[in-house]
């Protein structure tokens, strides 16, 4: 059978065939599982007057016959089947490609790929680019860690005065309040000793540094 001038685009859902077939007249498409057959009247490229248009499409999948549909426009014939399956194709018919090449060709007008559809079906969900982006909008529920400074500074550089205290045998630190947070075990580090004892020992250790301090020339020894 010659095949009439023929083009074809998918969607995962549907195809689109486009039969180039201008002024047609009485047209009857009949759609089977696997099968697309053309009839009516019309004109295409291999003739400028009306003849007849007769054509039968053995699809590489099956379809579903009651959704699918077709019109007739001024310059060609145009059918909507719907695949019974979803997914792409990627070979409209049965026959191999290099036997479809005299009269079957890609409508690039009507083409996507299968990318590019998944784009498309997510810039109408994403109107004007942010949809989904929209939920982001809870991360500026992290500005409230500024909620730190609601921190009462003076007790918070307290505490760190008294890890200060640390350095110089724990002495700045309560030993009662020690004793109960550490739940006894402090009772040991008591033996460090008081740091009020400690310091008139720094005094008194630069006064006698002092007074033992040598001259720091013959000549002193003899004013």
């Amino acid at each position: 059978m010659t095949h009439l001038p023929t083009k074809w685009a998918e969607r995962s859902d549907r195809l689109f065939i486009t039969i180039e077939a201008s002024n047609a007249t009485d047209v009857q498409v009949n759609f089977g599982e696997k099968t697309v057959s053309i009839t009516g009247n019309g004109i295409t490229a291999k003739s400028s007057e009306p003849h007849e248009l007769k054509d039968e499409l053995h699809l590489l999948k099956e379809i579903v016959p009651a959704d699918s549909t077709f019109k007739v426009l001024g310059v060609s014939i145009q059918i909507c089947a719907i695949k019974k399956e979803e997914g792409y194709w990627n070979r409209l018919t049965e026959e191999p490609a290099k036997a479809t090449k005299g009269w079957l060709s890609a409508d690039w007008n009507l083409w996507k790929d299968e990318d590019d559809e998944a784009d498309e079906n997510a810039a109408a969900a994403n109107f004007g680019g942010y949809g989904d982006m929209g939920g982001m909008g809870g991360m500026g529920g992290m500005g409230g860690m500024g909620g730190m400074g609601g921190m009462d500074m003076a007790s918070m550089m307290g505490g760190m005065g008294g890890m200060g205290g640390m350095g110089g045998g724990m002495g700045g630190m309560d030993m009662a309040s020690m004793m109960a947070a550490m739940g006894g075990a402090g009772g040991a580090m008591g033996a460090g000793g008081d740091s009020d004892d400690e310091e008139p020992m720094e005094g008194e250790g630069e006064e006698e540094e002092g007074e033992d301090q040598p001259a720091a020339d013959l000549s002193d020894l003899n004013a």
